[in-house]
């Protein structure tokens, strides 16, 4: 039965109780979809569960929100819905607020990322609107005025444009600033959703009975109890979510205040880089590079402390961090703001900040360290009166000589010299006048030999040299230039002193010869030069 009416434009009424109740699901559902993406932190499975379920809790507080809106405004002719329309108008929020949440969160620092997720939000919001709208089966036919149709859309990017800039700058901020952009948001998905509305024009044609193709919901008590079951499920999301994060702020807040404490105290230098821009040092870094303020070493690049010596070394635990998340303890120099060079024992580990990957520096000043274990390394092997090199490591560059001769085919010399009446001296004199003898003769010695050769002392008044290139020729010139040089007096606490040598030789091209055999040689050769009225030199044969 088909009931004729004349056209007639049919003008509408909104409950404005369905109207609040529409912006006030389309606010809260902005904050509970907010409130989960700022735990998205990085992309890992958990972090892809949340964006997931803000962009249904985001899509489905829209689509919430236009029901509710619909049902807001009253025509006074019953109305039916198409089940595969309405089933697309509540995908296409869901799939704009997944791929604007997936822009913002992950690709925010791209290049109009910002512009293209809110193009996508500010289509999404009035495709569904159009397409809700179209799911409405009724007898009248709807038009659109073209301007406010344009304008809506436009209103809606520019809005989404504005709403997600502000979810991008407050959503790992405070909750001021969350409900502030929930609310902007919310406000901005409504807006959209009643400029719709303004923009459609209702003409009445008739009226029929039945319609095969359209499913007819019952009626309000369907749409509030489904809108209300919505708002329920948000708000024990938003209440779980909002506990949790309120508990691990908590947690996060305690173990950043440990932490930074822990630092702050710290008795070595922690600072933080960026693979070489430094962001942060604490008191006891600035302390060691020799600053007075953060700001004269932050935003610095942290090659500009270390010693050029080690730039590759540094380069290369970068990339090993990378790889392998540490590095061993590494010595190395770095140059402080007065250009004064320490030494310093750094080791760095990779720290993970807001989804961005830095790394952390331990560095401790060891130059005292350093310069006592050259200290003790002196000590083991060098005379402590004459400074000369002492028995062990004359040995050793005895024994490192002679297996060079081969490949260098040089012959080498040892010369092994006792300071004739000495005793004498130390016994008259005392041990002190015996002491600063032994000093003046080790510096005489030295005298007479290049930087290659080496003096050494023994024991008592026993010295040894190892000419390291030479022949018979000119180790008689060298024991010739001794005698010399000896046989000048010395003059200690107003004691003129005269002292001679005798000097044994031995010399060798043969690289099986060992350094005891030589100075054993040379020490024969010594006591024949006694034997023939001491001041002279003879060759060991």
């Amino acid at each position: 039965m088909l009931k004729m009416l004349f056209e007639e434009e049919l003008v509408g009424s909104h409950n404005i109780h369905l109207v609040i109740l529409s912006v006030f699901v389309a606010i809260i559902a902005s904050y509970a979809a907010i409130t989960l993406v700022s735990r998205v932190k990085g992309n890992t499975r958990k972090d892809r569960w949340l964006l997931l379920c803000s962009s249904f809790l985001m899509g489905g507080g829209i689509w919430t929100m236009h029901y509710i809106g619909m049902l807001a405004f009253h025509l006074g002719i019953p109305v039916r819905y198409r089940l595969g329309l309405v089933i697309v108008s509540f995908v296409l929020p869901i799939i704009s607020s997944m791929i604007s949440f997936w822009l913002i969160v992950w690709h925010v620092h791209k290049k109009h990322s910002l512009f293209l997720s809110s193009v996508i939000m500010g289509l999404g919001v009035p495709g569904m609107h159009y397409t809700g709208m179209e799911s409405m089966q009724m007898a009248v036919i709807i038009t659109y005025e073209p301007i406010l149709f344009t304008a809506s859309i436009a209103i809606g990017i520019m809005a989404s444009m504005l709403a997600l800039r502000t979810l991008s700058k407050y959503r790992n901020g405070k909750i001021t600033g969350k409900i502030g952009s929930s609310i902007f948001l919310g406000l901005a998905i409504s807006s959209i959703h009643y400029m719709g509305i303004s923009a459609a024009t209702f003409t009445s044609t008739h009226y029929h009975h039945g319609v095969p193709s359209a499913i007819q919901f019952g009626g309000y008590s369907t749409f509030i109890l489904a809108s209300c079951l919505f708002i329920f499920l948000v708000l024990v999301v938003l209440f779980t979510t909002s506990f949790l994060d309120e508990r691990y702020a908590s947690k996060v807040s305690e173990s950043e205040e440990q932490y930074r404490r822990l630092v702050e105290l710290s008795p070595m230098g922690v600072a933080i880089h960026k693979f070489g821009v430094i962001t942060y040092m604490n008191p006891v870094g600035m302390k060691i590079l020799g600053a007075h303020t953060m700001e004269e070493v932050v935003g610095k690049h942290i090659l500009k402390f270390i010693h050029p010596d080690y730039h590759e070394i540094v380069k290369f635990r970068w990339e090993k961090i990378r790889e392998q998340n540490n590095v061993e303890p590494l010595e190395e120099k770095l140059i402080r703001l007065d250009n004064q060079i320490i030494d310093v024992e750094m080791t760095g580990i990779p720290i993970t900040t807001n989804g961005e990957t830095l790394v952390q520096i331990f560095f401790q000043d060891i130059s005292d360290r350093k310069k006592a274990e050259k200290l003790v390394h002196h000590l083991a092997y060098h005379d402590a009166l004459t400074k000369l090199p002492n028995r062990t490591l004359f040995l050793n560059r005895l024994n490192q000589t002679i297996q060079g001769i081969k490949s260098t085919h040089r012959t080498l010399a040892v010369m092994f010299i006792d300071l004739d009446g000495f005793k004498q001296v130390n016994d008259a004199l005392g041990h002190d006048v015996g002491d600063s003898l032994l000093i003046n003769v080790a510096t005489r010695l030295s005298s007479c030999v290049s930087s290659e050769d080496m003096v050494s002392r023994l024991a008592g008044d026993e010295f040894v040299i190892m000419l390291t290139s030479t022949n018979e020729n000119g180790v008689v010139a060298v024991a010739q230039r001794i005698i010399e040089v000896l046989a000048a007096s010395v003059s200690i606490n107003e004691n003129e002193i005269f002292i001679t040598p005798s000097i044994g030789i031995t010399l060798s091209n043969d690289e099986n010869d060992h350094a005891e055999t030589l100075i054993k040689q040379a020490d024969i050769a010594m006591y024949q030069a006694k034997k023939q009225g001491k001041n002279n030199f003879q060759i060991y044969v």
